[in-house]
C-alpha cells in the first residue's frame, strides 16, 4: 500500500492541477494508482464538471472520488475559504475499491433487510474494512443514511464528511470517477489487506454536572433530573464567571453519554449536539439528536482551550504497534473549526504531524459535518476534526 498527496492553492484551477499532478506523479515512482481522493474548493465551481477529467489526463486512476469543500486540507497546510485543491492517490494491492453514488429517493425503507442497503452501495460482502462516504448536506438525510449502513454492516468503520462550500442546494458537488453531481451522496467501499484508527477530537468543555433525561419526545427534552430544562440552564448560566456568560449565551451545547447504559461516574465519551431551541412558555429545549428517557447529558460550552487540549491529549495517547506504519491520513475538520474557534491557521494539521507522524500524507477538507464511528454506530458530528489513519504491517 503506496499513498501520496499534494495540495495548491493558486487561483487557477490549471496551474493548481499541474502542481498537484506533476508532484503525486514523481511521489508515485512505479506504483499504479488505484484510488484518488480530491478535494477542491468553492472558488473553482465553474469548474466542477472538468475536475475528474482533467485529474485523469495526468494520472490515470482506476477511481476518482471526492466532493467541494469550503476550503482543502493537506501536507501540513489547512486553507480556509481560500482557493484550494488537495489530492491523495493510493496504490493499494490486495485491495477492492467500489464507488458509488446513490440519492435519498431510491434508499431503502427503515422497515427493510439489510440486503437492501447493502445493494444500494452494489456491495454484498458482509464486512468490508471500511465505508467513506460524501454527502451533500442539501439534498440527503445523513444520519439515516449512517442508521442503515451500520444496519447492513455492523463491522464496518464509516467515515467521511458533508460536502461545503455551497449556500444553497445545487451549490456543492460531488465526484464520481467521470460524473460529477449536485446531489446525493457519493462514496467507495473498501475492503482488503489494511488497518484503520479512527480519532475524534470535539471543540467543547462540560460544564455543570451530568443529568439523567426523566421525560422527552423525539428530539425535545421537556425535564431533566425531573426539572424543567430551563431551569438547569438558568441555574448553570448564574453560577458561571461573568466573563463567559457572553460565551455561554453563543456556544451553549449539550452533550449526550454514548453508552446510553453507561453510569455518570464512568469515564465518559459524549456526543455534541446543538441546542436549536430553548422554549420559554414550557421550559423544554430542543436539540439536534433524537433522545430517550434514561440517557445521561451534560452541558457544553465551546471553547478554543479545550479544543485544543482535547485534540493535544487524543493524539499523545495514540499508539501503534512497532511493527505497524502509518501510511496515509484523511482529515476532515469543521467549517467552525479552524481559525475561527482556534484563533491560528494549520493548527490541528501541524499539531497531527508533529505528535503522530510527519512522514506520511495527510489530506482532507473543511466540511459541514463530519462522519465517525463511537462505539458500535456511527454518528454525524459537528465542531470536530476527525482523523481516518490507514496503516499497515511492516
Amino acid at each position: 500500500m503506496h499513498w501520496c498527496s499534494s495540495v495548491s492553492n493558486s487561483p487557477s484551477l490549471d496551474l493548481a492541477i499541474e502542481d498537484v499532478t506533476r508532484e503525486i506523479s514523481k511521489k508515485l515512482g512505479n506504483n499504479k494508482p488505484d484510488l484518488g481522493l480530491v478535494f477542491i474548493s468553492s472558488h473553482h465551481s465553474s469548474s466542477y464538471e472538468e475536475i475528474t477529467e482533467k485529474i485523469k489526463e495526468k494520472i490515470n486512476c482506476e477511481f476518482i472520488l471526492g466532493c467541494s469543500g469550503s476550503g482543502v486540507i493537506g501536507e501540513g497546510k489547512e486553507f480556509e475559504y481560500l482557493p484550494g485543491v488537495s489530492l491523495t492517490v493510493a496504490s493499494l494491492p490486495n485491495v477492492t475499491l467500489k464507488p458509488f453514488h446513490f440519492t435519498q429517493d431510491i434508499l431503502p425503507n427503515p422497515d427493510e433487510s439489510p440486503d437492501a442497503w447493502k445493494e444500494s452501495v452494489d456491495v454484498l460482502d458482509d464486512d468490508p474494512k471500511t465505508i467513506i462516504l460524501f454527502p451533500d448536506p442539501f439534498s440527503i438525510r445523513t444520519e439515516y443514511v449512517l442508521d442503515g449502513l451500520d444496519f447492513a454492516f455492523p463491522n464496518t468503520k464509516i467515515i467521511g464528511a458533508l460536502a461545503s462550500g455551497g449556500n444553497k442546494p445545487g451549490d456543492n458537488a460531488l465526484f464520481v470517477n467521470g460524473e460529477t453531481y449536485s446531489k446525493g451522496c457519493s462514496g467507495v467501499v473498501i475492503s482488503g489487506d489494511f488497518e484503520l484508527d479512527i480519532l475524534v477530537a470535539q471543540s467543547c468543555r462540560p460544564i455543570g454536572e451530568p443529568m439523567i433525561v426523566t421525560q422527552s419526545n423525539n428530539n425535545v427534552i421537556n425535564e431533566l433530573d425531573s426539572d424543567l430544562p430551563i431551569v438547569a440552564i438558568k441555574k448553570l448560566y448564574d453560577e458561571l464567571p461573568e466573563d463567559e456568560k457572553g460565551i455561554m449565551n453563543n456556544a451553549l451545547q449539550i452533550g449526550i453519554l454514548m453508552d446510553r447504559l453507561g453510569d455518570i461516574d464512568d469515564e465518559i465519551t459524549y456526543m455534541i449536539r446543538n441546542i436549536s431551541s430553548i422554549d420559554k412558555d414550557t421550559g423544554s429545549i430542543t436539540i439536534g439528536e433524537s433522545i430517550t428517557d434514561g440517557q445521561v447529558v451534560q452541558f457544553h460550552l465551546r471553547d478554543s482551550g479545550a479544543a485544543q487540549e482535547e485534540l493535544k491529549k487524543m493524539l499523545t495517547e495514540y499508539k501503534i504497534n512497532d511493527d505497524q506504519i502509518i501510511k496515509s491520513t484523511l482529515m476532515f475538520s469543521s467549517v467552525g473549526r479552524g481559525k475561527y474557534l482556534l484563533g491560528e491557521s494549520h493548527h490541528d494539521i501541524n499539531l497531527y504531524k508533529n505528535i503522530i507522524d510527519n512522514n506520511s500524507p495527510i489530506t482532507g477538507f473543511f466540511s459541514n459535518g463530519e462522519i465517525s464511528p463511537i462505539g458500535d454506530r456511527t454518528y454525524l458530528h459537528g465542531y470536530t476534526s476527525s482523523f481516518a489513519i490507514f496503516r499497515e504491517n511492516n
